[in-house]
């Protein structure tokens, strides 16, 4: 398996460029299909592909809890914020 898309596909996983990642998947997995179905695919190249998704699971982990500590400090947030009071309207009119 080429190394560079190995770093490719870490690079956008670790930038956190989600809509990339996926296309990036699909590319690298069709080759390690390719290789299954003809017989040529080596467990070091299985290896590296579970190596990727470990790492790749880890750090999409570590993302998500990171957007939901920013998700909570902005809940915290908005309970100090005071709620703004109605205002009275002071137009009249009389007639």
């Amino acid at each position: 398996m080429s190394t560079a898309r190995i770093d490719e596909l870490q690079n956008a996983v670790a930038s956190g460029e989600w809509p990339a990642v996926l296309p990036l998947w699909e590319s690298y997995a069709a080759v390690i299909h390719e290789e299954i179905v003809r017989g040529t695919c080596t467990a070091a190249h299985l290896s590296e592909a579970r190596e990727f998704l470990d790492w790749a699971k880890r750090t999409a982990l570590c993302a998500r809890a990171q957007a939901q500590q920013q998700l909570n400090a902005i809940h915290a947030a908005r309970q100090y914020d005071a709620p703004s009071a109605p205002q009275a309207s002071s137009l009249r009119t009389s007639l």
